[in-house]
């Protein structure tokens, strides 16, 4: 943007690092000051500004991820209520044959979705199938997937999970091969609520736990995408594939690494600058040749 146009929107030519910093705040910079080693304010402000990217770059697989996560377990829980004759069935409602299992706060959150007023009742017409797993949150899916019975979870894990490498019955009959799966979808959770909260992803409480310096929770943090790619890979493999060879996950390891952080750290304004795509030829079409 040229110095003219940003005389128009009264904003600096120049940035002000100390007051940008004063603005944000010493209880939120503070640890971004300790934990990358910031000798400087334009230090400071870049090790800032990478962890506000840092989180951008994880959005668009993290939406994938749920889009293929939330669609292969309803397809799943869709086949296993129907018997078979179905991918979009009320599998949730208990009202219909062959409805799940689903309690607690799960329950709960999808009650909302179901029913409406005070005294609740039931929408009328019903929302689709498809409508209400695209209303139902992030976090609602491995709590659901948790609280179904043995037999409901060995049915359905192993279609949605169809490509895991032992997905079987058997395999989901054991407890602890439960656990680690809804351990694993809860971390992902967890990191997408941090994400979308505007909170800092990078610190150790919310990867291993065992971060000592920002080099390892930039490995950490490359872990957690590829842990995504994998779950993505279980549930449907070309989505994981599109993912893997898309634009934003180009993005994601340039902006996860070493040396992006030391470049924002140098550079807080520069770092990243990228080549701007050159714009496409458009050719207006008249109604008629339409």
């Amino acid at each position: 943007m040229s110095n003219e146009n940003l005389q128009q929107k009264n904003i600096p030519a120049t940035p002000d690092i100390s007051e940008v910093l004063k603005t944000v705040g010493s209880p939120r910079l503070d640890p971004y000051r300790v934990f990358f080693q910031c000798d400087s304010d334009t230090q400071l402000l870049g090790a800032y500004f990478w962890g506000q990217t840092i989180s951008v770059a994880f959005q668009p697989t993290l939406a994938m991820y749920e889009i293929a996560l939330r669609n292969a377990v309803h397809r799943s829980a869709s086949d296993f209520s129907s018997k078979g004759t179905s991918e979009s069935y009320p599998w949730y409602d208990r009202a219909q044959d062959g409805a799940v299992r689903i309690g607690g706060k799960t329950l709960l959150k999808l009650n909302e979705v179901l029913y409406s007023g005070e005294p609740p009742l039931r929408r009328s017409p019903q929302p689709s199938p498809d409508s209400v797993v695209a209303s139902l949150s992030f976090g609602f899916w491995p709590s659901m997937l948790a609280g179904l019975s043995k037999r409901e979870q060995t049915l359905i894990l192993s279609k949605a999970f169809r490509a895991h490498p032992k997905s079987h019955p058997r395999f989901w009959g054991v407890q602890e091969n439960v656990t680690d799966l809804i351990s694993t979808l809860k971390g992902i959770q967890d990191l997408r609520n941090a994400v979308a909260h505007h909170e800092p992803i990078w610190k150790s409480h919310r990867l291993s736990g065992a971060e000592t310096h920002w080099s390892q929770s930039v490995r950490s943090l490359r872990e957690k995408h590829a842990a995504m790619l994998t779950v993505m890979a279980w549930c449907c493999p070309a989505s994981a594939a599109a993912a893997e060879h898309s634009f934003a996950t180009r993005l994601f390891k340039s902006i996860c690494s070493t040396n992006a952080v030391l470049a924002f750290k140098v550079d807080p304004f520069g770092a990243g600058r990228m080549q701007l795509f050159n714009p496409p030829v458009l050719t207006a079409v008249s109604a008629a040749g339409q």
